[in-house]
């Protein structure tokens, strides 16, 4: 499936432009995560903050995007763009996440189920010292980081490590890389519009999935549908699943 190729592209482009200017660094991921668990969910709570990211007064751009094709996903390459948690220490970075998914060849009728369960990983993250405060509909995310886990090392790798191996862990998923980005709010900002239409592909496979029958004509996602192949065919297979 490449419903997402151009958009990967495009991420790309700005991976190799971050490179040539010398703001990126890669790491590879620890997989499984060497970070201590913090049981079902840890609690940062003000006297015990250091850092938070994507505060609500800041930049934060988060989404993740799909593909089929192996040479487009780097499996457990974690790219920083900006400092790390380490070297800032305390107060706030604005926050730009993007995860990158190579899914297994097959299943085009389950790709939006793969991806719901995908998404859900962000919330059961289990890391000693950090929280994940809220995350919106507006693809924003606001977590926080305690003073022992940052003086104890916790870095974006780490973040990375156990993201890249909660989304592994789901079915029908094979390679996973992940961008962090906390440089500057445009530097998290400048793959807005990349993010704003995948995001409306994401919705357009959402309410193919949820309703019984497709009004393509008055559909409000027909603009990002009809410029999708893909779309269209996964449009018909839910149409023949729900038909038998």
């Amino acid at each position: 499936m490449t419903i997402f190729a151009s958009h990967i592209h495009t991420i790309r482009s700005f991976l190799d432009q971050k490179n040539h200017d010398g703001s990126s660094r890669e790491f590879e991921a620890e997989i499984p995560p060497a970070w201590p668990p913090a049981g079902p969910r840890d609690i940062v709570l003000g006297p015990d903050l250091a850092l938070e990211l994507g505060h609500p007064d800041d930049a934060s751009l988060c989404f993740t995007v799909w593909t089929k094709e192996a040479d487009l996903v780097r499996d457990g390459v974690i790219t920083l763009i900006g400092p790390d948690i380490p070297e800032t220490g305390s107060g706030r970075l604005p926050l730009g996440k993007i995860v990158l998914v190579r899914m297994e060849q097959g299943g085009e009728d389950d790709v939006y189920e793969r991806y719901r369960d995908m998404d859900l990983t962000r919330f059961s993250l289990s890391l000693k010292g950090y929280m994940l405060r809220a995350a919106s509909r507006h693809m924003r995310e606001w977590s926080r980081i305690s003073r022992d886990a940052v003086s104890g090392g916790f870095s974006f790798r780490t973040l990375g490590s156990a993201l890249i191996h909660a989304v592994k862990a789901v079915d029908g998923i094979a390679a996973a890389e992940v961008v962090f980005i906390t440089r500057s709010s445009d530097d998290v900002m400048a793959l807005k519009d990349t993010a704003v239409h995948a995001d409306r592909l994401v919705q357009a496979m959402n309410k193919m999935a949820a309703e019984m029958a497709a009004d393509c004509g008055n559909c409000e996602y027909q603009d990002v549908c009809s410029d999708a192949s893909e779309m269209k065919a996964l449009r018909e297979t839910l149409a023949n699943r729900k038909a038998g």
